[in-house]
């Protein structure tokens, strides 16, 4: 069945990120606009219908889809939900794009990205740094050689909150750099290690870090926290010909790149002798499409619902971050266990 010309997009949920996608769907998006919306809180609700009089408002997202004229949804609930509420989305016969992550444990994501299949719908997950400049500006720079082989990334993403109330500071925060990491590196880590800590609520780590090990030795290190003084939002790659660092906190220069590099050279007349040679040149900083990354994931979705391209952030990208996820999480329960054994 040939999709519309416009599509109708549905908004299931109307907390944290629902209003941003309400915004730019009700704009001048000329391939999709803003249908309906499903939220369960009444004062959520109630601001929705303010904003968005044309628009139908539901308290129950069942109702939104058994009247059937929408064609896609946007899933912005809690990750505790999505397994349930992604499902049905899919057997109504509509498109989907879920906010990260896909779901909250493995099992659950991978028979969502097999019901994607068996519905033939599109099922694309919101990790939206894919569709960030400075990070596919990142992208190009690893695939064209110009950092040379990669040593390392680290990532910081920490702050004084928000704090979540439905996941751990690890499926809030860590998503975004798995992705990026995926994304980046073409492949998924071979080995990792966590470590956190529950400050605020047992039970729930509120400060966490990875260490992934990925193929050609590159190792990478993620610090995720709500428990931090000041926002931070950076990433490091460094490669053996030049580094970057991607601030995205920053307003202006998102990117720097370092023509910057460290290795042993023979020494001249020594046996098996070496020296430590450190060069350090320009730092570039490149100019970058200032578009709304949020837009682009949007644009990119109805896109592949209208051609049938494959999303950058597929259903199975979706279990491959959760796959990620879950290991780390175990690895931090594992950590904790003995901890107490040690005490």
């Amino acid at each position: 069945m040939a999709e519309p010309r416009q599509l109708r997009v549905g908004l299931i949920g109307f907390g944290h990120w629902g209003p941003h996608y309400a915004r730019i769907l009700a704009g001048t998006m000329g391939s999709a606009r803003l249908a309906a919306c499903a939220e369960p809180a009444a004062a959520r609700l109630a601001a929705f219908e303010r904003q968005y009089p044309a628009a139908r408002a539901y308290a129950d997202y069942t109702r939104l889809l058994r009247d059937g004229d929408v064609d896609a949804v946007i899933v912005a609930t809690p990750t505790s939900t999505h397994r349930e509420v992604v499902e049905r989305c899919l057997k109504a016969g509509v498109h989907v794009l879920v906010e990260k992550p896909l779901a909250s444990t493995v099992a659950d994501a991978e028979a969502l990205a097999a019901l994607e299949k068996d519905t033939g719908r599109v099922l694309m997950v919101g990790h939206t740094f894919l569709f960030n400049s400075a990070v596919r500006a990142i992208k190009g720079y690893i695939d064209e050689g110009l950092l040379g082989d990669i040593r390392y990334l680290y990532f910081t993403r920490t702050g004084l909150g928000p704090i979540r109330q439905d996941v751990n500071a690890l499926w809030d925060l860590a998503p975004h750099d798995f992705s990026m990491l995926r994304y980046w590196l073409g492949s998924d880590p071979i080995d990792l290690v966590a470590r956190g800590q529950a400050y605020l609520k047992p039970d729930t780590e509120d400060v966490v870090f990875v260490t992934l090990s990925y193929p050609d030795r590159v190792l990478a290190s993620v610090h995720v926290s709500w428990l931090d003084p000041v926002k931070v939002r950076s990433v490091t790659v460094v490669g053996d010909r030049k580094m970057v660092v991607f601030d995205d906190t920053h307003p202006t220069e998102k990117l720097r790149i370092y023509d910057r590099g460290a290795d042993y050279q023979p020494r001249e007349g020594g046996f098996a002798e070496f020296m430590a040679a450190v060069r350090d040149g320009d730092i570039v900083i490149p100019r970058l499409d200032q578009r709304e990354p949020l837009r682009e994931q949007l644009e990119h979705f109805v896109d592949c619902i209208l051609t049938g391209r494959r999303p950058i952030a597929s259903a199975d990208d979706g279990v491959a971050i959760v796959r990620v996820l879950e290991r780390a999480q175990r690895e931090l329960r594992a950590g904790s266990s003995s901890r107490l054994g040690m005490a």
